[in-house]
């Protein structure tokens, strides 16, 4: 019997938080629980606190529940809010267990 992999969720954060509503991140987070999910922050010009704890969040319920979360390709300006806020600029590179 053949199990297919599910497909990963795959998110683009744009340059900063959406100013005029619910960031993007959100819908998509909540519309790909439970799915393995990939964020880029190619794009990330500033790290704010609302979407690194959006992100921390999800990593931890990700790891949770056991399915694949990662964030990708991340910009130096992402790496330097990660420092910024408190965290190492690795903090999103490290192998978490599963």
């Amino acid at each position: 019997m053949l199990f297919a992999m599910p497909d990963i969720n795959f998110h683009a954060l744009g340059p900063q938080r959406a100013r005029s509503g619910e960031d993007p991140l959100v819908s998509f987070l909540l519309n790909a629980r439970k799915a393995p999910v990939t964020v880029s922050a190619r794009d990330v010009a500033r790290l704010d606190s609302h979407r690194l704890q959006l992100l921390l969040v999800a990593q931890k319920q990700w790891e949770a529940d056991a399915v694949h979360f990662e964030v990708t390709e991340m910009s130096p300006s992402f790496r330097e809010g990660l420092e910024r806020l408190g965290l190492t600029s690795d903090h999103f590179d490290r192998e978490l267990p599963q």
